[in-house]
């Protein structure tokens, strides 16, 4: 049997590829795993954050490259695709849940539009090999079966998790069609950092700026929630931030501005107006109810001097040090956590090798890529499933106008 086309995978990108067959083509999903859409199910902490109300294509990776699905089939489409299934939104900033705050909605959803379009799926298929055989392409499984298409959607994801069947075990199979891949590493990741205090301050989660540093210059930053864990540092902000590392990770530090709603100027006043108030107190007791009690021990540490000294006691050169601690507190970078904890995966199919419109090879006609199997990624927030949506879309669209043809 010949299928108008075949999709390799069945997470996000795919599930929506076969929820928009309206037009009833013959599609087969092949899946490795025993069941589909498992990634699925942790997005978001499980409440799948599935697009953003500001989607734009600025905070992704290769912006070039998203400018035009985004502008076509952007927050508006994906909205109205999603309502059309059932699944209304719900918005917490500029973030979009399903009203059900359950990413298990959306997957059931995406289930059923897909056994209502007729799409075949088959699980516990791993694709060993796919090659194009004049106008068709041939796929084998680990059985041998063989299957054949017009047209062959690859969505297998990128590394990020291994136990979920994301591992990027087709990317060889992938550069043997001659497409190039750019290295994969994950990203959206926790890091293990190089400080004597973490165990005590496991699980400490604090609003905060947190910079990115190389070589003393600031990359980039982000604020939100930063979570203290018995490795390292976690968290929205640090899952923003691991974008941004590049190369030798041991290089980079993170800097924690713990009241960077304060100048400078504006908390060594206010630490100053404190010393004059209660100076009588020794160190340790002079912080509680200014700072959080687990870091008292920590920041009395880098202040170098003992705890049962009097506030009044401190310098002025001293409370200088002081602010400076606490608008730059530094823990050094020893690795990532590696895939399996990373949300998502960088690298992947280089995006020069896509038609940026249609998500064709331009190499192979017929042979299309979408999802997290592209180099692109984007921040938390909605922008990595928003990419799954859109390329699906895109893909979708251009084989149907070939079907039609």
């Amino acid at each position: 049997m010949t299928y108008d086309a075949i999709v390799i995978g069945a997470g996000a990108a795919a599930l929506f590829f076969g929820a928009l067959n309206k037009d009833k083509l013959n599609i087969l999903m092949l899946e490795r795993n025993d069941r589909v859409g498992k990634k699925l199910l942790t997005t978001g902490n499980g409440r799948c954050n599935y697009t953003n109300t500001k989607l734009d294509e600025n905070p992704y990776n290769d912006a070039d490259f998203t400018s035009y699905i985004i502008n076509k089939y952007g927050y508006k489409s994906i909205e109205y695709k999603f309502k059309s299934m059932g699944i209304y939104p719900y918005i917490e900033e500029d973030r979009v849940y399903p009203m059900s705050l359950q990413a298990s909605s959306v997957l059931d959803v995406l289930r059923y539009e897909n056994e209502r379009n007729n799409v075949t799926i088959k699980t516990d298929v791993f694709v060993k090999s796919f090659n194009k055989d004049g106008d068709l392409f041939v796929l084998k499984d680990q059985n041998s079966n063989i299957y054949k298409a017009k047209s062959l959607v690859v969505a297998c994801g990128g590394s990020a998790m291994p136990k979920f069947g994301s591992d990027g075990n087709l990317f060889n199979q992938i550069k043997k069609l001659g497409m190039k891949i750019n290295e994969t590493k994950p990203a959206l990741v926790p890091y293990e950092c190089d400080y004597k205090y973490l165990k005590h301050l496991d699980g400490l989660r604090l609003k905060a700026k947190l910079s990115l540093i190389k070589d003393n210059k600031i990359i980039t930053y982000n604020i939100d929630d930063v979570l203290f864990t018995s490795y390292g540092l976690s968290g929205p902000t640090v899952f923003q931030l691991s974008r941004y590392i590049k190369g030798k990770e041991s290089d980079y530090k993170f800097s924690i501005d713990i009241f960077y709603t304060l100048s400078e100027s504006e908390l060594y006043t206010l630490l100053s107006d404190r010393r004059r108030e209660i100076g009588y107190k020794k160190l340790d007791d002079f912080f509680i109810g200014f700072l959080h009690k687990r870091l008292i021990v920590p920041i009395i540490d880098k202040l170098n001097i003992s705890k049962d000294i009097l506030a009044r006691d401190l310098s002025d050169a001293q409370l200088h040090t002081l602010v400076k601690i606490l608008k730059e507190f530094e823990l050094k970078i020893i690795k990532n956590k590696g895939y399996g904890i990373g949300q998502i995966s960088l690298g992947g199919v280089n995006t020069k090798e896509i038609n940026t419109k249609t998500m064709e090879s331009k190499k192979l006609k017929g042979l299309y890529f979408i999802g997290e199997v592209i180099d692109i990624d984007g921040p938390c927030g909605g922008y990595n499933l928003s990419f799954a949506w859109m390329s699906a879309m895109a893909a979708y669209d251009d084989i149907v106008l070939r079907w039609k043809a």
